[in-house]
């Protein structure tokens, strides 16, 4: 009985750190992603951190990616900025493996 529940809390600790995991690089591909756009729309410097922050949260409207899209697109049009939706989604792309390097460069650190 004891080893069954050590198995247990161990898939349950693995579960987690899946999710963590999952939870970071979604949270560093956008970040890195509103950064990009940020520079692309030539905002200033200061204003960068928290336009990539808002980009991060608007993740958080509904599931899959198409919010954080959407929002990047939306302050381009705003700001009178011509770009193709598949220019944001390729740059998402990259952003995600960008972040996939970024952590497992960390984990080896660890």
């Amino acid at each position: 009985m004891r080893q069954a529940n050590v198995a247990q809390q161990s898939r349950t600790a693995v579960d987690h750190t899946d999710y963590d995991t999952r939870e970071g690089l979604a949270a560093r591909r956008n970040v890195l992603f509103g950064l990009w756009a940020a520079r692309r729309l030539g905002l200033p410097a200061n204003e960068h951190d928290a336009f990539a922050w808002n980009v991060h949260f608007a993740d958080l409207s509904e599931p899959g990616h198409d919010d954080v899209v959407e929002a990047v697109a939306k302050a381009f049009r705003e700001r009178g900025v011509e770009i193709s939706d598949r220019t944001l989604r390729s740059q998402l792309r990259e952003m995600a493996l960008r972040a996939l390097y970024d952590l497992s460069v960390q984990e080896k650190r660890r």
